[in-house]
């Protein structure tokens, strides 16, 4: 599956485009965790994207599409949100991939992979890593009001991963756990359903003093 996710970077550079694998798999790849889930980042259009590649889950609405190649591999292309309520963005197609890495949530996940397999890193996911920490990209509060389900998701991280919580994390979910209340039921139970370390993930909730009413039930 890398190496295939590898000839396609290849395929669209060889285009004239930019190409890398980022995300998780970088992630989890550096941090010796096997990972059978590959996300690519591209400032290709999804246009062109459909005529070269067989895509079969269409998301260009939001610049992403699925693609089978052997194995699947999601397709994003770079670009900047600008978040109008607390889950839908407005979307603006760039060139830069470091201005696509600074729309993320967590400077873990903004580590990429080139064409070559060597490791691309713009904004210190390396040494959050190596020192296992957890960063928001930017204001730890500014990134959880674009979208509260943020704060779950850096729970998650910490438990299944068994890394710290920034400073500033811990006091902007602290200071602002009622940005959660902005979330559907169902949107908190499919995050808390991804916990693999429920035991761990559910204490930090607690300690957290969020109150997530039925959808928190172990």
């Amino acid at each position: 599956m890398y190496e295939g996710a590898l000839n396609i970077l290849k395929n669209i550079e060889d285009r004239g485009y930019k190409a890398y694998i980022v995300g998780g798999y970088p992630r989890d790849k550096f941090l010796g965790i096997e990972s059978s889930d590959i996300d690519i980042c591209t400032n290709m259009k999804p246009e062109l994207i459909k005529t070269i590649f067989n895509v079969i889950k269409d998301n260009s609405k939001y610049g992403s599409m699925v693609i089978k190649n052997n194995y699947e591999y999601e397709i994003t292309t770079f670009r900047i949100d600008t978040y109008m309520n607390d889950r839908f963005p407005i979307i603006k197609y760039v060139d830069d991939i470091k201005q696509d890495l600074s729309r993320r949530d967590f400077i873990i996940n903004t580590l990429c992979i080139d064409s070559y397999g060597n490791y691309l890193d713009l904004l210190g996911a390396c040494l959050d890593l190596k020192e296992r920490r957890i960063n928001t990209v930017g204001d730890a509060l500014s990134k959880f009001k674009e979208d509260p389900l943020r704060i779950l998701r850096a729970i998650r991280f910490s438990s299944d991963l068994n890394f710290s919580l920034s400073n500033d994390i811990i006091n902007s979910i602290e200071k602002n756990s009622y940005l959660l209340s902005n979330i559907s039921n169902n949107r908190i139970k499919r995050e808390l359903e991804k916990f693999k370390n429920k035991k761990k993930g559910f204490e930090l909730i607690e300690k957290l003093g969020l109150k997530i009413g039925e959808c928190s039930e172990r």
